[in-house]
């Protein structure tokens, strides 16, 4: 068909012609009595519209409406040259009839060639579509599959990461830097590790700037759903989720959705990993796969530097009191000295001996003797909690604690505390309850001192002195 705007132009012109044309012809009626030369002087003029007419319609209507306008206008014209008494006009009809038949076929023939070439055009332009549409979603496709192999490459190279790590507060850190990292459109990541006395502790995390410091240190309603029910947890709008009612504390982070994966380690869950962000429906179910990969990665990284750091106790601490052997104790010791005659930090030590220790084996026995040093074990570290942790086994009954950082007069301080602490306890040994003493040599590294082996020998002369001169005493110098 032809275009909307010629069919317009055509129908616009055929009306005005048909409106004139009716106008000449009802006028004609009207005056005829009167004035019956008018229909001569009108019938050119009407004859000619109406095969204006007649040549146009082809354009715009079919053969049945074209035909039925000719015969109207043959008859129009044989009834006005009638009444006119002008024959002449008759041979336009019959010279009109094989034109208007003319441009009615090539019209039509035009018409048949314009549709096959606008279905094929339409054709066209659908395969074009169809095409367009194939390349668009190959090219996503393709996208999608070069970002998760970017992902996948990625955890290959992170993977090396977790296995050269053996230090858990390295391992922990690096679990929510490679959260963060690698899941876009979070704002915070976090790691939670059960302890054994304090259930879930948040041990790792990394946030956007703008995020507010993060108050649920044992976490949140979420993080207990995913412990207790040991499941992947996708939360698309934490305000519209039916399974939780969550009310954040005042002045705690803001969040809309998260994801959160249980660490599981031969069948126990050691911790949790979530991601959180500001907006609804941040995440992806592949989001929450990768998460869950990342988890995994966590987990045999976390067991196995929990088995280094088991196998390196086995081999440098005491396996009854959980402190430093003396092995390595002449290592840490070492360390400490070079710092100290540097003249960057002061040094000082502490050596203890339970008195008549030799006693408490004779008349209790060996397992009595072992709970005696539990005892005085457990009292010393919780003295020397907040100052050292480099405490030592010395020998059988004796004790070393070495005390970077602190001078003489603090360290003497402390080893009198320990003295009371211990005389103050009742060990109950076979059902009987009786007291243990303590006796202690203290003393500060100092420039005459040549190495390690100058301090300890003046700490254990410190002691020797403080147990001849009655025990359950202090000796500082």
């Amino acid at each position: 068909m032809y275009p909307l705007k010629l069919r317009v132009f055509l129908l616009t012109i055929l009306t005005v012609l048909a409106v004139m044309t009716a106008y000449f012809i009802f006028t004609g009626f009207f005056v005829f009595e009167n004035n019956p030369g008018y229909l001569c002087s009108a019938i050119p003029h009407i004859v000619t519209m109406m095969g204006v007419s007649i040549i146009l319609s082809p354009m715009l209507f079919g053969p049945p409406v074209v035909f039925i306008i000719l015969f109207i206008a043959v008859a129009l014209t044989a009834l006005l040259s009638a009444m006119a008494g002008c024959q002449l006009y008759n041979i336009n009809s019959i010279i009109l009839a094989p034109i208007v038949l003319g441009v009615w076929v090539f019209v039509f023939r035009n018409i048949r060639r314009v549709e096959k070439k606008m279905v094929a055009a339409q054709k066209i332009k659908e395969a074009s579509n169809l095409v367009r549409s194939d390349w668009e979603k190959t090219e996503k496709l393709n996208n999608a599959f070069f970002l998760r192999l970017g992902r996948y490459r990625r955890l290959r190279e992170i993977g090396e990461d977790f296995s050269a790590r053996i230090s858990l507060e390295k391992i922990y850190q690096l679990t929510v830097d490679t959260a963060y990292d690698i899941i876009p459109g979070s704002d915070a990541a976090l790691l939670f590790i059960v302890d054994a006395q304090e259930g879930l502790l948040l041990s790792a995390s990394k946030k956007s700037s703008p995020i507010p410091k993060i108050k649920s240190k044992n976490g949140d309603i979420f993080d207990r759903w995913v412990f207790k029910k040991r499941q992947t947890l996708s939360v698309e709008d934490i305000t519209e989720d039916f399974r939780f009612d969550y009310r954040p504390l005042e002045g705690e982070r803001d969040f809309k959705s998260l994801i959160s994966v249980p660490i599981i380690n031969q069948s126990r869950i050691t911790g949790i990993l979530r991601l959180n962000s500001r907006q609804k429906d941040a995440y992806s179910f592949d989001d929450l796969r990768l998460l869950d990969f990342i988890s995994d990665l966590a987990s045999s990284s976390i067991n196995n530097a929990r088995l280094y750091k088991d196998t390196e106790d086995l081999s440098t601490r005491d396996s009854l009191t959980g402190f430093y052997i003396h092995r390595h104790m002449k290592t840490l010791l070492y360390d400490e000295v070079a710092r100290a005659r540097t003249g960057k930090s002061q040094l000082s030590v502490i050596m203890i001996d339970v008195d008549h220790f030799k006693d408490y084996n004779d008349r209790y026995g060996h397992a009595a003797g072992d709970k005696v040093l539990l005892g005085v074990a457990h009292i010393i570290e919780g003295v020397m909690k907040k100052h050292t942790r480099l405490i030592t086994r010395y020998g059988g009954e004796e004790f070393l604690i070495i005390l970077p950082g602190i001078d003489l007069r603090k360290a003497a301080g402390l080893a009198g505390k320990i003295r009371q602490d211990v005389a103050g306890y009742k060990f109950v040994l076979r059902r009987e309850e009786t007291s243990v003493t303590v006796s202690a040599g203290v003393c500060s590294y100092s420039d005459e001192m040549k190495d390690k082996d100058d301090l300890l020998k003046r700490a254990d002369f410190l002691l020797y002195k403080a147990k001849k001169e009655g025990r359950n005493k202090i000796c500082a110098v």
